[in-house]
């Protein structure tokens, strides 16, 4: 499969683990740029919206409390890629220290403005000093990277020894995923429900055993996996923006309220929630070999 006229879907053998990498077929002139970027304007209407932001409290809350159950108390935590500071302000209301980085500006423009301590990701060292964090989380950010390794490394820096990480990301092993794949390819591309299932800004789509071979690693094991579906607001708000897209758009948003609710009894909704506690030695790189 190929999004944007440029970037090939390929499938790790062993993991699962499913990558965009630029397509090998196409010459330079064919590839086409990416009409946009990850904080795109309607992000920061969705991302503000106080359904939305209800949905994702409620994972926060059920996420955090399971952390603590199993490797106890939390004072600091440390959310890389934190948008306009969700997760930052939740933590602020629990915890006794909460921080954030990203590398969009206005979204950290955002997020001080709501008197949050938030920084640009270059500047995480002046945020917050290493070996500090109880918690570092990153909530659906490890699919943008093309090398996972350097920005979770770098931020693994900033957890105390025997502290914990928390990632949620799109779930590879998503049963809808192989069936949309599948019915493009049958139909010869006819009927292509692929892009609400992959977009371009995601690089890797991680399986389980693709994060546990990461973390493994990283110096970090893996003792929790969760697999939610996506806030219902938010998808809601995501299919009501591409209603009038196309008739096959209009029919998976009629769809998805019983893909959902199927997903949510079997336990394999389209997230992965991985809580992992860093090994006491481990010791972190921005880069591992």
């Amino acid at each position: 499969m190929v999004v944007e006229g440029r970037y090939r879907l390929v499938r790790c053998r062993e993991c699962r683990t499913e990558y965009f990498r630029p397509d090998p077929t196409l010459s330079p002139c064919e590839r086409t740029e990416p009409v946009s970027e990850y904080w795109e304007e309607y992000k920061f209407g969705l991302y503000s919206s106080d359904d939305v932001r209800r949905g994702y409290e409620q994972r926060y809350a059920a996420t955090l409390d399971q952390a603590e159950r199993l490797t106890g108390p939390i004072e600091t935590v440390l959310d890389i890629g934190c948008g306009i500071g969700n997760f930052v302000s939740f933590a602020q209301s629990r915890y006794t220290h909460s921080y954030g980085v990203d590398v969009d500006p206005d979204a950290v423009e955002m997020a001080r403005s709501r008197g949050l301590r938030v920084a640009l990701s270059e500047d995480l060292d002046s945020l917050l000093p290493d070996a500090t964090a109880d918690v570092v989380t990153l909530w659906d950010v490890i699919e943008h990277l093309y090398d996972p390794f350097p920005v979770v490394g770098r931020a693994l820096q900033k957890l105390r020894p025997g502290g914990t990480v928390i990632f949620e990301t799109p779930d590879a092993s998503f049963p809808v995923r192989p069936v949309v794949l599948a019915v493009k390819a049958a139909s010869g591309g006819r009927v292509d429900l692929t892009r609400h299932m992959y977009y371009w800004e995601h690089k890797i789509y991680f399986t389980e055993a693709g994060m546990r071979g990461i973390l493994s690693r990283l110096g970090c094991k893996v003792i929790s996996v969760q697999r939610p579906t996506s806030p219902r607001a938010k998808m809601q708000e995501i299919f009501t923006r591409y209603a009038d897209s196309s008739w096959q758009s209009r029919a998976l948003a009629r769809a998805w309220p019983r893909l959902e609710s199927a997903a949510r009894r079997t336990k394999r909704g389209n997230k992965l929630i991985v809580i992992a506690h860093r090994n006491p030695g481990a010791v972190s790189s921005s880069r591992v070999q």
